[in-house]
């Protein structure tokens, strides 16, 4: 199976820490479900907050174990509520929750071996049905044949990568680009957004399919290189290998469908996946 990756944000204690992140590991094992651990970014150095807020943005889903009180832990799972992201809060039994936490669903647990137990039962089958969906989708997309010109006449919006907003790259000419302007970025250099926004809303609610247009130099790397999403009111999102160009330094459209709840300012992003620094 593909492997996609949940975030995991609990108390950093080292013995208990440790048998927190085995328990949760045990019940994923199998699933080509991995984890992200908070504490993990925090001993790689840099800026801490901005590289955890970019894990929970990339991960499919939460978990934020809020035993212990820890400030940290209640602001990740801020972080990845704000984001519309898929969150799980788990606690032992008798925890002292917080009151803006109370009327949550949360997992309770009295061991680790419990907590692996309904982690299986609670979160596991939930979230291997997603999967199986971006599976299905991930074919799907494969199948896309629009044509550049089918989707220019049929869109709603029309963004160009250089008029929003980036963390890196810089403007280039390009004679394959629409208007023979394009943002180039060099994935090499900082694991970031290379374009995102406009935060605009749209006019109606319903079903609609973000077209990136992109290309790469190199399109061999099986190994994921850039996260398409769509963020605000409902999103979607896909992960690019190079397999998935059909050829280096030729523009392809990728699809991301989502659907519009009637709010929210919406963003349509792409992140280098690539650097590993």
């Amino acid at each position: 199976m593909e492997e996609y990756h949940y975030f995991v944000a609990h108390e950093f204690s080292r013995q208990e820490g440790d048998d927190l992140r085995q328990a949760i590991e045990r019940a994923f094992k199998g699933t080509g479900l991995k984890a992200f651990f908070a504490e993990t970014e925090i001993r790689c150095g840099g800026y801490i907050l901005q590289k955890i807020e970019n894990r929970i943005l990339s991960t499919q889903f939460g978990i934020y174990d809020v035993t212990n009180g820890n400030p940290n832990v209640n602001l990740e799972y801020g972080l990845a509520r704000g984001a519309g992201k898929s969150t799980y809060i788990i606690c032992k039994k008798g925890t002292n929750v917080p009151a803006d936490l109370l009327g949550l669903e949360r997992i309770e647990y009295e061991s680790y071996k419990d907590l692996t137990n309904k982690i299986k039962e609670y979160i596991i089958k939930k979230e291997l049905e997603k999967v199986n969906e971006i599976i299905a989708q991930r074919k799907a997309y494969e199948k896309h044949t629009m044509s550049e010109e089918d989707v220019l006449k049929n869109c709603v919006n029309l963004y160009k990568a250089e008029w929003l907003h980036h963390k890196f790259g810089y403007d280039v000419e390009d004679k394959d680009a629409h208007s023979q302007k394009a943002w180039f970025a060099d994935l090499s250099d900082l694991k970031d957004h290379v374009i995102y926004g406009p935060y605009e809303e749209l006019n109606e609610q319903g079903n609609y399919t973000a077209f990136f247009k992109i290309k790469i130099d190199n399109n061999q790397s099986i190994e994921p290189i850039l996260f398409l999403d769509v963020a605000g009111g409902g999103g979607g999102g896909r992960m690019l290998c190079g397999i998935d160009f059909d050829k280096p330094f030729t523009y392809q459209l990728f699809a991301v469908r989502f659907n519009y709840r009637g709010k929210g300012k919406m963003e349509y992003r792409v992140y280098n996946l690539r650097n590993r620094n």
